[in-house]
């Protein structure tokens, strides 16, 4: 009971905050925003991050990246700018990066129209063992794009309200704009002239038709023919440009088609055979199962149109995969170590008595994370599965010894008060001598104590608690099941 009282009050996470403050700032102006302004702008927010006291080096990174692995699913375009940030090593780097990001956001709200999503860096084990997502993703799945996407851009803006969960953004799965031109066949039949030949025409007017070569010594060199740079970038202009219809006639080239602006889709997701779009976020200042269980009152609360389906993922399901299979882990851990001491001590008993130890030393690890204010998570688990096989040494010492001092005639209770006083200063000192090389561990000292911390503390309380309690629990659980098992249990007790 109190275990489950401090599990379901702790906060929970994939694995413990680890952060140097280091991040990336990615930048999306409004689509067809020149190269030009992009880089102007990136400049101006790298120059102003740069002077920052806690700011150690400044990379920016505009337009299209190249296509590698890291890239795949990040969009780039002429109007997007990647600005990484890192900072200098600090014990409070999460603090530094909120300062910095506080002194650059008046910058960044004077900017009209740009979209602007934070991301923290690091390497560690949290980002080779998650799956690449945000700490919070919802995935919107429905038969059509398009139905998924509204609903997505409708239930942004309400998922921004709530507390601790920031930087929420859509995937970008909308490409830049463009205008699709339909050489219109019958009117092009009309005047003699071939829809083919109109489209030909059309793309020479402005990407060009090489028209002949310039050769040198290794080297030949295509001439290409086309407008001039002022009027093959205004499309008004390359449609009003005469097409020659026969007898002399000419015709404007807009004559011949007809135009329409699209956006299209720049990737396609699905899942289960259905269209899905993705919203991600970062969720700060509160444990994921709190938010998760605001979004689902929210969209419990949602009247969405049927077919559209709400999926979980990002570090919620991070969560639930790792702690069900840890959980596994450490329900298997205690059988193999109640089998093995069965097979010790042949007897189905005395093993049971030493397991009673177990669940007071979980207790102990859980106390002792909720008093120093860590996440339960995976190396905090990991933590507990360890403690499995270091708490029950006390027992096992004493047990033994008080079997081994009744097989020499000694009658129960005073076996259980003379192993109690021989075994006492050993197992204290097992215990202190364990603790101690915790401490710096779990004070985190030295690189990558973030990570260290909470292996350390649940194997320091959960031990600590186990050991004090077993100098009085297991003696008790002793003498209950041996006394009402027993027949010859107290027969020789105080004899000698």
């Amino acid at each position: 009971g109190v275990a489950g009282f401090f599990s379901s009050h702790m906060r929970m996470s994939f694995m413990p905050d680890r952060t140097r403050g280091d991040f990336t700032l990615a930048v999306e102006l409004p689509s067809g925003t020149p190269l030009e302004v992009t880089h102007e702008l990136a400049g101006r927010l790298a120059a102003a991050v740069a002077p920052m006291a806690e700011v150690e080096t400044v990379y920016t990174q505009v337009g299209i990246t190249e296509k590698t692995l890291a890239s795949l699913k990040e969009y780039s375009a002429a109007n997007t700018a990647r600005i990484r940030v890192m900072l200098r090593p600090s014990r409070e780097g999460r603090a530094d990066l909120q300062q910095v990001k506080a002194r650059l956001q008046p910058l960044l709200d004077d900017i009209q129209g740009g979209i602007f999503v934070y991301s923290e860096e690091g390497v560690g084990l949290r980002e080779i063992l998650a799956s690449g997502e945000s700490a919070f993703t919802l995935g919107i799945v429905a038969e059509k794009s398009d139905e998924a996407r509204v609903t997505a851009e409708n239930l942004i803006p309400r998922l921004r309200e709530i507390s601790g969960l920031e930087d929420v953004e859509m995937d970008r799965v909308l490409g830049n704009p463009t205008v699709e031109i339909t050489v219109d066949r019958e009117t092009a039949l009309r005047f003699g002239l071939e829809p083919d030949a109109l489209a030909r025409e059309l793309r020479n007017r402005i990407q060009g038709t090489v028209a002949t070569t310039y050769n040198e010594i290794e080297q030949r060199i295509d001439i290409a023919v086309r407008l001039p740079l002022d009027q093959r970038y205004d499309l008004p202009t390359v449609l009003a440009s005469p097409v020659a219809v026969g007898d002399g006639k000419t015709v404007p080239l807009g004559s011949f088609v007809t135009q329409t602006t699209g956006t299209p889709v720049r990737e396609i997701v699905r899942r289960d055979q259905r269209r899905q779009i993705t919203i991600g976020g970062d969720v700060n200042n509160r444990g994921m199962a709190e938010v998760w269980h605001d979004v689902d009152q929210l969209l419990a609360s949602l009247n969405v149109s049927e077919g559209i389906a709400f999926v979980t993922g990002g570090e919620q399901e991070e969560i639930n995969s790792s702690f069900r299979d840890l959980g596994f882990a450490l329900l298997l851990s205690a059988l193999l170590v109640y089998m093995i001491l069965a097979a010790q001590f042949e007897s189905f008993l005395d093993p049971l008595i030493i397991s009673a130890v177990l669940p007071v030393g979980i207790t102990g690890g859980l106390i002792t994370l909720f008093i120093t204010g860590q996440t339960l998570n995976i190396i905090s688990l990991i933590g507990m599965i360890a403690l499995l096989g270091i708490a029950v040494n006390d027992a096992i010492v004493k047990v033994a010894t008080i079997r081994r001092l009744r097989e020499d005639g000694m009658g129960g209770r005073e076996a259980i008060m003379a192993a109690s006083a021989m075994r006492f200063r050993p197992i204290l000192m097992t215990t202190v001598t364990t603790v101690l090389a915790m401490i710096p561990m779990g004070l985190g000292l030295g690189t990558g104590e973030q990570m260290q911390r909470p292996l350390a503390i649940t194997i320091i309380g959960g031990l600590s608690i186990a050991t004090l309690l077993t100098l009085f629990l297991t003696p008790v659980v002793y003498e209950m099941l041996h006394r009402a098992t027993d027949k010859e249990y107290g027969d020789k007790e105080y004899e000698g």
